[in-house]
Formats: C-alpha cells, structure tokens, sequence
C-alpha cells in the first residue's frame, strides 16, 4: 500500500498537495456555464470509460488514493468533455477527448484548466454577443413603431 506522501500525480507530489489542487479545480468548475458533448464512440470513450471505472475502483480499494478518487472523477467528466466549440462535430470531439485524456494520464491539470477557461471565456462572449443583438433588434423594432414583433 502506497503512503498519503508518496502518491505522485503529474507535478503534484504528497496526498495534500493533490487535493488541495483538484478542491481548487472543483470550486472553479463548479461555476462554469454547462457546455458538455456527448460521449464519443470508439477509441477515445472506450478510454474514457476505463480512466471513469479506473478512478472508481481507486475510491473502493482502500488505499490511499481512495479519500481523492471520488473528487478526481468531479473535475474529470467536466474537463474532459468540454465542447470545443457550439457547433463542434463528433469526429473533433473524439480528437479533443483523446487529447485531453493523455493530459490527464501525464497530471497535466494546468493544462486541461487553460484550455477549459478558454473555451468558458468564449462561451461567455458569444453570450453576451447574443444579449446584446437582442438589445438592438428590440431598440430598433421600436424605433421603427413595429410594436408587436419587438415584444415577441
């Protein structure tokens, strides 16, 4: 059985150390606008099921990744499965997991959140894009005395 000081996760050395990081990414997380793609067939979600079942397994075998397993698979389904885009299709969702999974299988959590953020920025642009278009089409349907298709 492994000692809580020697677990080693990518740069994370010591059971605190790697959750203290995956609470942080948690907390984070937790906040984002939901922007997941289905899973995948093939390669990359058979991977995914296994590291799914794997972290699983972790959490009931009774060693000492067991009190971070649990918490490990909250941060993973979300960072894994963020859609790149609005509009991505499945061949490139597939493309974007397998990457992502060998992120993960490295312990690169810095980079898996990076590339989260970016995409959550993103999804907050094109938002507020939207709200605004709204604001206008309203302002000048008004404008033009069309009433009824401004309250629509």
């Amino acid at each position: 059985a492994e000692n809580a000081d020697q677990l080693k996760w990518g740069t994370f050395q010591g059971q605190k150390a790697i959750q203290e990081v995956i609470k942080a990414t948690y907390l984070e997380i937790s906040k984002w606008r939901k922007n997941l793609f289905t899973l995948p067939r093939g390669k990359a979600g058979v991977h995914f099921i296994n590291e799914v079942a794997r972290l699983l397994y972790l959490f009931t075998d009774g060693t000492a990744w067991s009190e971070l397993a649990l918490s490990m698979v909250h941060v993973f389904v979300p960072l894994m499965l963020q859609k790149p885009s609005v509009n991505s299709k499945a061949k490139n969702n597939a493309k974007f997991l397998a990457k992502r999974l060998a992120l993960w299988s490295e312990g690169d959590l810095q980079g898996l959140m990076d590339e989260a953020r970016e995409i959550q920025a993103r999804l907050i642009q094109s938002s507020m894009k939207k709200e605004i278009s709204c604001y206008v089409a309203f302002t000048r349907l008004m404008l033009q005395g069309q009433v009824g298709k401004a309250i629509r």
